[in-house]
């Protein structure tokens, strides 16, 4: 915020006060910064005075209020009160969103919200751990609202809308895989989740179109969660997700919904397993394993997602378990496989399984896997190869071959450019460090 035009009217008034006494907002906190350098007390930022100029100011805090109170007084040469600057009034409490806690929202109110704004690069967004994490998925397993799946539509959808729908969530997916979440095709894929939140709360009750309608959405949630996922925003991707899981509690019976909720909540836990979350991650794995009627190939996704979270968890018998569960889902086909599925293969398993054994900080059982991962990723997906290849670059330099590190990271280096991944980037960054300060 900048404060106001010199010649213009002051907001409130302390900007009257100051006016009076012929003092900027930026005199003041250099004031104030006077007296708190006496008491070995970090400067505030020049524009700290900024939002309490405002309309509807914001209050200082209780210390910078009383240094504050003490240079207007000695300014003024008299004394200057709280109730003098409107610093009186109680602090007022902050609104309520439904996206703090998705999961406990009315469903409309949620998705008419999300349909409001930048509610993801607005707010600060704390991660929700343990029952808070879970209890969106967990409500999953009591089954969809009756209420909710009776109510009538508010909207007439069509089928050129939902297939437009299904097809942009199609084109995002292509395009994160190609080169990962970069900013433009991230901004892209909040734009088009914020306006199907519009048309799904317009659009409910029964019928074909609305159960693809839903389905895609839950699909869009778990692709939208997965982009802010790899570019390290964690608490807006968690959002994304229990929006999907709320959505999902409504979506009736459809097989086709409960499976794509499945990979939503599978991803879900991925997040919490990359974040060390290990029993939020193994929760949310149980769950997504319950959905009944599952494709192999879906069953073989989230023992893919099992592995990695076993490795994360120290848990060597369970990657070894469900690395061979995935690998007897992949074995057995059926005419089933959802689109989103389809990218698993042995050697992403492998992968899962070099990554896992890298965690259980076990290097050398992880070379071989994360090697024949690098020789067999594909060029058109640069961060699926780039991700290779730090995970096998981490692995030597955990078996102490930092030759054969270095050589790995300057490949890696050439890669980095051709992908929008900050997850990635940091990686890099870190393991560079490493590397370089051995």
């Amino acid at each position: 915020m900048e404060p106001a035009a010199v010649d213009a009217p002051p907001a409130n008034v302390l900007g009257a006060l100051l006016q009076q006494l012929g003092m900027r907002p930026e005199q003041l906190i250099a004031r104030i910064n006077q007296r708190r350098a006496r008491r070995g007390c970090s400067p505030l930022s020049p524009k700290a005075a900024y939002p309490w100029l405002r309309e509807i100011p914001s209050l200082p805090q209780p210390d910078n209020q009383a240094d504050a109170l003490a240079v207007l007084t000695a300014r003024a040469g008299r004394c200057i009160t709280a109730a003098d600057v409107g610093w009186d009034l109680p602090r007022p409490r902050t609104r309520h969103r439904h996206l703090d806690a998705p999961g406990d929202a009315p469903l409309e109110a949620l998705l008419q919200e999300i349909s409001q704004g930048d509610l993801m690069d607005r707010r600060n967004l704390l991660m929700l751990t343990g029952a808070a994490a879970t209890a969106p998925a967990l409500a999953l397993l009591l089954g969809p609202i009756a209420e909710a799946a009776a109510a009538p539509s508010a909207t007439r959808l069509s089928e050129k809308l939902v297939g437009s729908i299904e097809s942009a969530v199609r084109d995002l997916r292509e395009m994160d895989d190609s080169t990962g979440s970069a900013s433009g095709d991230l901004t892209w894929g909040l734009g088009i989740w914020q306006s199907t939140s519009r048309v799904v709360a317009q659009a409910r009750g029964h019928g074909p179109l609305v159960d693809r309608l839903q389905t895609a959405y839950i699909e869009l949630s778990e692709q939208v969660g997965w982009m802010l996922f790899d570019a390290r925003q964690q608490p807006q991707a968690q959002r994304v997700y229990h929006t999907g899981m709320r959505l999902a509690r409504e979506a009736g019976t459809s097989l086709t919904a409960r499976h794509s909720t499945a990979n939503l909540v599978s991803s879900a836990a991925y997040q919490a397993a990359w974040l060390g979350h290990h029993n939020d991650a193994a929760a949310l794995l149980d769950i997504a394993a319950r959905t009944p009627e599952l494709p192999s190939a879906v069953a073989a996704v989230i023992a893919d997602r099992r592995v990695y979270a076993a490795g994360r968890r120290h848990d060597p018998d369970a990657v070894l378990r469900f690395r061979d569960e995935a690998l007897l889902h992949l074995s057995s086909p059926d005419e089933r496989t959802p689109w989103w599925a389809t990218w698993l293969t042995k050697d992403s398993v492998d992968a899962a399984t070099g990554r896992a054994w890298l965690a259980c900080d076990q290097p050398s059982r992880a070379v071989p896997f994360l090697r024949s991962r690098v020789e067999a990723s594909a060029p058109d997906y640069p961060r699926d190869h780039l991700y290779a290849v730090l995970d096998l670059a981490d692995t030597v330099h955990q078996c102490g071959d930092d030759d054969q590190a270095r050589e790995l990271l300057d490949q890696a280096e050439g890669l980095i450019g051709t992908v929008s991944s900050q997850r990635m980037v940091h990686r890099f960054e870190a393991l560079s460090s490493a590397v370089a300060g051995v």
